[in-house]
């Protein structure tokens, strides 16, 4: 009888240890905080609440604006690098000669444009002293301080998507507005604020990739893939220090890749995955940066200071080079 009570007592004791017992947990390569968001909405902690998100944008947008902006046509010098950016190359772009830099041309030919917006009369501005009295140079300043201006709030939706606190997210945002270095470099016409504006637009675009994860190839997945592609083919265009925001995508989207792979993903769902980020991340980028330099060659067709640095078939087809006057094939013997 002893024996009998004493087996009852060890069954129900193991009874009670296994269903104390925690199941055992598998391992997933996206751990889901909760159930995935369906339809086009991003997936995320932070749901964009209208009255409160547009609210700190809109403040922080304006106190970005007034340090910005404030009084920043007050010296009429040509100061820092702006004797390169301001005059050197967008004198070559609305002459139309030709000249040759190591950095991609989209920054300088948006430079160029609001030269020429404001300023339409092909003028030649010295690169030291003062501007001419006619000439706004105030307006280029305020047209490269609106990518400075939008940093702010890009940092904000940068830490949104990152699942911060909105308190965090606003510090973000002042800090952005306080940091004096990126104040300096928004008030002059430098290439230094398109840059740090199209990194952060990539950031917050792969950010935004990251919390829409869960609803693969929705709207909101493929918005945000989209808007990371155009920002790392803007980027690249701007300066060859932007390759750097394109290694950190290209790390995340090995990484990924690599998850799908030891989660055993269906390889059909792999082979799209990858196909999508290979159209977004790589055919995208791609085609922007090239385009930039279909628009670059466009306007300096002109003989100009950079022919030397470029073989002799390219120079003969520029307006008013030497090159052009000789037939194009030599024969042999003439």
């Amino acid at each position: 009888m002893n024996s009998r009570k004493d087996a009852r007592r060890g069954s129900a004791a193991d009874k009670n240890a296994t269903s104390t017992q925690e199941p055992q947990s598998t391992f997933v390569a996206y751990p889901l905080l909760r159930e995935p968001v369906t339809g086009s909405i991003p997936y995320q902690r932070n749901k964009w609440h209208p009255t409160i998100d547009r609210s700190l944008i809109l403040l922080l947008t304006m106190l970005c604006a007034f340090t910005r902006l404030y009084q920043i046509g007050r010296s009429n010098r040509v100061s820092w690098d702006e004797s390169f950016f301001h005059s050197r190359f967008p004198n070559q772009y609305l002459n139309r000669s030709y000249y040759h830099d190591v950095h991609p041309p989209l920054a300088k030919l948006l430079i160029s444009l609001s030269r020429f917006v404001v300023d339409g009369n092909n003028r030649t501005i010295e690169p030291k002293g003062n501007y001419p009295p006619d000439y706004n140079y105030t307006f280029t300043r305020c047209f490269i301080a609106l990518f400075g201006i939008g940093l702010a709030p890009l940092a904000y939706l940068t830490c949104l998507n990152l699942n911060m606190h909105r308190r965090t997210c606003f510090l973000a945002g002042i800090l952005v507005i306080a940091d004096n270095a990126l104040c300096v470099m928004s008030r002059f016409v430098l290439l230094d604020a398109p840059l740090l504006f199209f990194t952060a637009a990539a950031l917050c675009s792969i950010a935004g990739f990251q919390n829409s994860r869960h609803c693969a190839f929705s709207l909101a997945w493929w918005r945000w893939l989209l808007l990371t592609g155009i920002s790392l083919g803007l980027v690249s265009s701007s300066k060859w220090v932007g390759l750097f925001a394109v290694a950190l995508v290209g790390l995340y989207t090995v990484e990924e890749l690599l998850n799908m792979y030891t989660d055993f993903t269906p390889a059909t769902t792999a082979l799209r995955h990858f196909g999508a980020r290979v159209a977004a991340l790589i055919v995208l980028p791609l085609a922007i940066y090239m385009a930039s330099f279909v628009v670059h060659f466009a306007v300096l067709n002109r003989s100009g200071s950079g022919d030397a640095t470029m073989p002799p078939a390219f120079q003969a087809r520029l307006h008013g080079s030497k090159l052009n006057h000789q037939p194009f094939t030599v024969m042999y013997g003439s």
